[in-house]
């Protein structure tokens, strides 16, 4: 399956909804840790999300469906204000947070 990157901005209210987010985006298919080739996972910065779908609409589904479960969730009004979900194939990155895989 094709890897997915997503970043998102959901608007900011009280209580924060990001926290129930990430877990309705995990449930998902989505994850904020990616596997480098030297076996260990990096933490991605806030707001983005990988993930491997079997097409680029059904990862921008899985998004969506992350967002409105979070509204049946919290029972209010959730808003993803900007999102971009991109198809990748090779990346380059770091993070300051790492585990073995």
């Amino acid at each position: 399956m094709p890897n997915y990157l997503a970043s998102y901005d959901l608007k900011e209210t009280s209580p924060d909804p990001h926290p129930i987010f990430l877990k309705r985006a995990i449930a998902y298919g989505w994850s904020c840790w990616i596997l480098a080739s030297n076996n260990l996972w990096y933490r991605l910065p806030n707001t983005t999300l990988v993930g491997a779908f079997d097409n680029l609409v059904v990862a921008g589904n899985k998004l969506e469906a992350a967002r409105v479960a979070t509204q049946n969730e919290l029972g209010r009004a959730v808003t993803m204000s900007k999102w971009i979900v991109v198809d990748y194939g090779f990346a380059r990155f770091d993070s300051d947070q790492r585990q073995s895989a």
